[in-house]
């Protein structure tokens, strides 16, 4: 009969996760890919609800999509300009409880930066078919009002042949390690960064460690996350979430994720937490102190370190998120065309969501992106 179909799941089993072996040796990832994505789903709210979307052929699984669904959608945690207003803050987040909107959202790197796709497929030849299938599923569910995909530009046409909008995100950023056979190569390429750096090393040191991570460590990167976040240009729909759980999954309390600490005087400054999945390195969590950022440039040190261990670990990629801001721009050495589509059945959001896109926060960060390419060349 060849019937494809989709079905929403809270689980996924040893051997449907070896359906995707293929794809995920095909993208240089291992199968502890799905570790913390379960642990969030398992952590999941009636707010903030992390799902399988499995794709059947007949009986036979054959694709797989990673959302979280919100609801009700806070407008503030996409618009920067929002939140900066305490009142306008306020406003917008009465505004969304009583609207009590259902967005499905698919985020690239929604819970880490090795999750570059929210698709995965049993062959390559499936992905149209997987893609078409979990989109004509989502909206058609009953209750959802908008979904938003941040994905690779490569996909156009699948989201436009779907019904859904373009509009402009930044671009993915990562180090192509496998350019380098020593973290000296990269610095003699930066001639003013491997000054910069030695000049100011004098008072901070780099530790790259696998956890788990101290009690003690553990406070001074709650510390050092706040900070960073209050300073911070971008916001994702699920980071309140993230932010009060990530403490309590296996990230900071076992031996499976990889931690780059830069101390002065024993105080963590600035921190970057990675899963390492096969050849590919992507990060977790990441914050530092700006008020160290001139003084001893600790996000710097944090991304040449990365660079370093991946080198000297046959690791291909550091995959570092979508650009969000200038350094990162500046130092990594490859980017991915990324673009924000969006859907919804309700005119009304469709003619809001058109009208103030550009004041949102992916927007802004592609118009960054571009200023920045301008100022420092293209990749």
């Amino acid at each position: 009969m060849n019937t494809v179909h989709c079905k929403k799941e809270i689980s996924l089993t040893k051997a449907e996760k070896e359906v995707f072996e293929e794809h995920l040796k095909q993208e240089g990832l291992s199968d502890n890919i799905w570790d913390l994505f379960e642990e969030w789903v398992d952590r999941s709210t009636s707010k903030v609800d992390f799902i399988f979307l499995k794709i059947y052929q007949d009986d036979s699984l054959i694709g797989l999509g990673l959302f979280v669904k919100i609801k009700p959608f806070d407008l503030g945690t996409s618009y920067s300009s929002f939140r900066k207003n305490a009142f306008v803050k306020k406003l917008t987040s009465i505004i969304s409880t009583i609207s009590s909107n259902c967005v499905y959202i698919s985020m690239r790197n929604l819970i880490t930066s090795n999750l570059t796709r929210p698709f995965f497929y049993k062959k390559p030849e499936m992905e149209g078919t997987i893609m078409k299938a979990i989109l004509t599923y989502l909206k058609k569910e009953k209750g959802v009002d908008m979904i938003t995909i941040v994905d690779t530009s490569a996909n156009e046409t699948h989201y436009q042949e779907a019904g859904f909008s373009i509009y402009p995100s930044s671009s993915e950023a990562y180090f192509d390690a496998s350019k380098y056979a020593d973290i000296s190569e990269y610095l003699n390429e930066h001639k003013s960064l491997k000054k910069n750096l030695k000049r100011k090393r004098d008072s901070a040191t780099t530790e790259v460690i696998r956890g788990p991570i101290s009690k003690s460590d553990q406070k001074q990167i709650k510390k050092c996350l706040d900070r960073s976040i209050k300073e911070s240009r971008v916001n994702t729909p699920s980071q309140q979430f993230f932010e009060d759980n990530i403490f309590e999954t296996e990230v900071y309390n076992s031996d499976k994720y990889t931690h780059i600490f830069i101390r002065v005087d024993d105080r963590i400054v600035g921190f970057h937490t990675y899963q390492i999945s096969g050849e590919n390195m992507g990060g977790v969590l990441g914050g530092f102190g700006r008020n160290y950022s001139r003084k001893i440039l600790p996000y710097e040190r944090i991304m040449v370190a990365s660079l370093d261990y991946a080198i000297k670990n046959n690791i291909k990629k550091v995959q570092y998120s979508l650009v969000d801001n200038y350094t990162k721009l500046r130092l990594v050495n490859a980017l991915e065309p990324c673009g924000l589509f969006f859907y919804s059945k309700n005119p009304m959001n469709r003619f809001v969501f058109n009208k103030t896109h550009k004041i949102g926060d992916v927007f802004k960060l592609y118009s960054l992106e571009k200023q920045g390419l301008l100022k420092y060349g293209t990749k």
